[in-house]
């Protein structure tokens, strides 16, 4: 039931990031330019490896078999289903950071992007470990997605 949830989940995400991708009104940046709407002059970490790669679009981890997570990220807006917990979460990220609010408490509320390229991205979150997640192509589920 919970593969299911996640699945309808992951619908709902790719529909919302396909929707988008050809639309944007955001001015396209060359790769390695600074994420659309990240501040200018921002102290702390610069964020892991971007390698050109961009976080917009729709990702999956499916490192645990039964427990993916799913991450979709819109402009400055990001969203994190864990499989696991069914949880939703939902917040911003400013292409180094991800932060998220869970109804339930979720354990994914704080990540740091490691790296990203056009096809990886992996996330180190606070309290959750890490994750590496595979590049969706919208409208189409991932590979390794469980068969019914």
């Amino acid at each position: 039931m919970r593969i299911c949830a996640a699945a309808a989940g992951l619908a709902a995400a790719l529909a919302v990031t396909g929707c988008s991708s050809d639309s944007s009104t955001t001015d396209k940046k060359p790769a390695g330019s600074p994420a659309a709407g990240a501040a200018a002059g921002t102290t702390g970490s610069t964020g892991g490896d971007t390698k050109g790669g961009s976080l917009e679009g729709g990702w999956v981890s499916m490192a645990n078999p039964g427990k993916a997570v799913i991450l979709t990220v819109n402009g400055k807006i990001a969203i994190v289903i864990e499989a696991a917990t069914g949880e939703t979460c939902q917040g911003t990220t400013d292409g180094k950071t991800i932060e998220t609010t869970c109804p339930k408490g979720g354990t994914r509320t704080k990540g740091h992007v490691d790296s990203v390229d056009a096809t990886s991205l992996k996330v180190t979150w606070d309290g959750a470990g890490t994750d590496t997640f595979e590049k969706s192509e919208a409208g189409k589920l991932p590979t390794g997605m469980p068969k019914r």
